[in-house]
């Protein structure tokens, strides 16, 4: 649902206090499996791994004031309480070249030892990594998911009930040609937030810091598999016929999110029923239309990846046929 302090750190930050934001990247990590899943097309090759466990990231960042906010640009949409639910972001601005090659290395590697379904936390034993960067050094307990791409609607739908993920459906509108590709559930992980969360986060701090002391093996990666039980995210990809990809529609619990708008996006609010939404538009990387559902405590984000797929009107019917009355 990236504005996140850094992109690779996928499930560290499940839930955050009230006081902040809780940031949903709809966007980056997703953009990276659509364009990975062409590199391999052209290659001869179907590939349907992701390069992230979540399209959608959770980060806390600072709550400003309406009128500093406004100043940017921005749009806020409120609920009833008169509480920010909703809001457009600037992109973040990536993380130093050295740091973000060496945690996608330690990334891969984690990933490469789970099985589909397989959730990990991991601790990468480097003072440059959890001390020296000056970029980000408050979080170095990592997690890691292997998704599974469920390609039964059916199957998908099995799934997301028994982790209790987000509900999210195949919308009644859908363009001409477009259909069901596969879904996929992303779980919680342990957070620092809420007491019990957070003395299992601490537990499992130490159990990986003591491995880490206690080698002498010279080993910098420490792997803790994790069991897990509930979903935190839900996501849908939709055909067109020629790419798997061709629409991502994303949903994830809680509220006050973040919807990050590229430099040359424009955004504006809309009406859907009786819910105000997001919609923007950028020629490079796809229109999206992004809302939140009181009575779901949910988010949810339409995609477009192919160029000239669906117009405004088509993404807002598509939308709409989401919205319950």
């Amino acid at each position: 649902m990236g504005n996140i302090v850094d992109p690779i750190e996928e499930l560290r930050q499940q839930s955050v206090p009230d006081s902040h934001f809780r940031d949903v990247e709809f966007v980056s990590r997703v953009r990276q499996h659509i364009e990975e899943e062409q590199r391999n097309r052209r290659s001869g090759l179907r590939s349907f791994k992701r390069k992230t466990v979540m399209s959608i990231m959770i980060s806390s960042v600072l709550l400003v004031s309406f009128t500093a906010y406004a100043a940017t640009g921005h749009i806020q949409i409120f609920n009833s309480k008169g509480e920010i639910v909703l809001k457009t972001a600037d992109p973040s601005s990536g993380l130093p070249a050295k740091l973000s090659n060496l945690l996608e290395e330690y990334r891969t590697k984690v990933k490469s030892m789970l099985k589909p379904g397989e959730l990990a936390a991991y601790y990468i034993k480097d003072d440059y990594i959890n001390k020296d960067n000056g970029y980000d050094t408050a979080n170095p307990i990592k997690f890691e998911y292997q998704p599974i791409a469920y390609r039964s609607y059916d199957d998908f739908q099995k799934e997301r009930v028994r982790t209790s993920a987000p509900i999210l459906e195949v919308p009644g509108y859908l363009p001409n040609g477009v259909k069901f590709a596969y879904g996929q559930v992303f779980p919680y992980g342990p957070a620092p937030s809420g007491e019990t969360d957070r003395v299992k986060h601490l537990e499992l701090e130490q159990k990986l810091f003591n491995q880490a002391k206690l080698s002498n093996s010279g080993e910098k990666l420490f792997v803790e598999k994790l069991d897990w039980s509930k979903a935190f995210n839900s996501i849908i990809y939709l055909s067109d016929g020629k790419s798997s990809t061709a629409i991502s529609i994303m949903a994830g619990y809680g509220q006050s999110a973040s919807l990050t708008k590229s430099l040359n996006a424009s955004s504006e609010k809309i009406q859907l029923k009786h819910v105000e939404a997001i919609y923007l538009h950028d020629d490079s990387d796809g229109d999206k239309i992004s809302w939140y559902d009181s009575k779901r405590n949910t988010v949810y984000t339409i995609m477009v990846n192919v160029k000239g797929l669906m117009t405004k009107n088509d993404l807002k019917a598509m939308a709409e046929s989401m919205i319950i009355d």
